[in-house]
């Protein structure tokens, strides 16, 4: 195994290429399907207590990570993961399983499509295909089967959304391809990859650098005109020249967007649902190696299993009671109003090396006066360093650490200026006071 190293940039970390930070070893733990029986969650909370320092991030590909793992516990860490069936048979192999899916798969019944036969079929495709072992390592697939958790709203490089049925919408770089149907997904879905391996060049990593030189078709259908690339002609769809799919007709003008805490954002999701699960969010994503065993504890007792989901959240289905109470009482996030919900925090100092605040907890300290603005709908990112990891579009209100203090920027993402002079904590709680008290919330309010 190479040294761990995190200089390289895009590197998204393993279990078998760990990244180190600045609380020593960032080691990945990749879940198919996110999903999670309740022994083996209660395995990996005490393997977070033995060989790390019993934190726990939840990312955004439904995975989980543990922190602080020391240099000589590592091996014995990996040991224990290939003990638990969760250790891949190369770091090749474990970083091109980049797959979500629908969290509720193989238990929503409301769903057109069950995509749990699919997962796990579609991680042995990439695995067992070195070619597809040169994607970028951020590079991803999504498999959303729709029902009460759709996948809307979560990017992926290659995507099948269950339309009906007996069809998915292919998707590539956030641009429909047409429609495939159920039983040839798989190889549509594989011969994107294909594709986007063929053109990139060595500095395009995503789907999105490539999408705009895949060839459209003609009206009359698949494979029949003159080869033509993205332009003008992107707003009517893209088509893909393979056996099987179907040309998209053009879209129809997109409604209003939803009010804020509508729609189908699934961030702000928390507590029991009618569907029977139950969703315990970490606050930012973390929680530690207590609160994992506990929500074991108590899916084990309710007969549920654990489901990781792109929220950075945890299910626990099926249940047929109400768990509040018990979850509650580990300090997981239950009431889907908890401001917390909407601010998007990376770890920041001293957990990561560049960070240069505390931005987790001061996301924590600061969420009593940012609920007044989470629920006039706006979103926040509290950010230790201008990379902002924790969320690459922009916030209603963004704060960048510099220094141990924080500028701010309104709808603005972490790279953008700062439109104040860095404030500490206790600055900023009194300006953001003052702000909400005047009802002014915009840039253009500030000047």
């Amino acid at each position: 195994m190479s040294e761990p190293s995190n200089q390289v940039k895009g590197w998204c970390p393993g279990a078998l290429r760990p990244m180190r930070s600045g609380d020593g070893l960032i080691v990945r733990v990749r879940l198919t399907g996110g999903e999670l029986a309740p022994e083996r969650a209660a395995a990996l909370a005490e393997a977070a207590r033995r060989f790390g320092n019993s934190l726990i991030d939840l990312t955004s590909r439904a995975n989980l990570q543990m922190r602080g793992v020391r240099d000589e516990t590592l091996q014995p860490l990996l040991d224990r993961l290939a003990e638990l069936g969760l250790l891949d048979a190369s770091a090749a192999a474990e970083q091109v399983r980049n797959v979500i899916a629908s969290p509720l798969a193989g238990l929503d019944p409301s769903a057109p499509v069950d995509v749990q036969p699919l997962i796990r079929a579609l991680e042995l495709r990439l695995i067992g295909n070195d070619r597809f072992h040169s994607l970028p390592a951020k590079f991803g697939f999504l498999l959303d089967g729709g029902g009460v958790l759709s996948l809307d709203g979560v990017e992926a490089d290659i995507a099948l959304r269950a339309e009906d049925d007996a069809h998915f919408r292919l998707e590539a770089g956030g641009e429909a391809l047409g429609r495939v149907r159920v039983e040839e997904a798989l190889e549509a879905a594989l011969s994107v990859a294909e594709r986007f391996l063929a053109l990139r060049q060595p500095d395009e990593r995503r789907m999105r650098d490539v999408v705009g030189r895949i060839p459209l078709p003609s009206p009359g259908g698949i494979g029949t005109s003159k080869r033509k690339c993205l332009g003008s002609t992107r707003s009517v769809g893209v088509g893909w020249e393979a056996e099987g799919v179907e040309v998209p007709t053009p879209p129809r003008p997109s409604a209003d967007p939803p009010p804020p805490g509508e729609g189908k954002d699934q961030s702000r999701l928390a507590g029991p649902h009618a569907a029977g699960f139950f969703t315990a969010a970490a606050p930012f994503g973390r929680l530690d190696a207590h609160q994992l065993e506990g929500l074991a504890g108590v899916a084990a007792r309710h007969g549920a299993t654990l489901r990781l989901t792109p929220w950075r959240s945890i299910l626990l289905a099926p249940l047929a009671v109400d768990v509040t109470p018990e979850v509650s009482s580990l300090g997981l996030v239950v009431d889907p109003g908890d401001p917390r919900l909407a601010i998007a925090a990376c770890p920041g100092s001293p957990s990561c090396l560049s960070g240069e605040a505390p931005a987790q907890a001061d996301a924590g300290r600061l969420a009593p006066v940012l609920a007044g603005f989470v629920e006039r709908g706006a979103s926040v990112h509290v950010s230790g360093c201008a990379k902002g990891c924790a969320r690459r579009t922009p916030a209603s209100i963004t704060l960048v650490g510099q220094g141990g203090r924080y500028g701010i920027a309104f709808d603005a993402d972490s790279k953008a200026p700062s439109e104040t002079e860095p404030m500490s904590l206790g600055e900023l709680t009194a300006f953001l006071a003052k702000r909400l008290a005047e009802k002014s919330f915009k840039s253009s309010e500030q000047r």
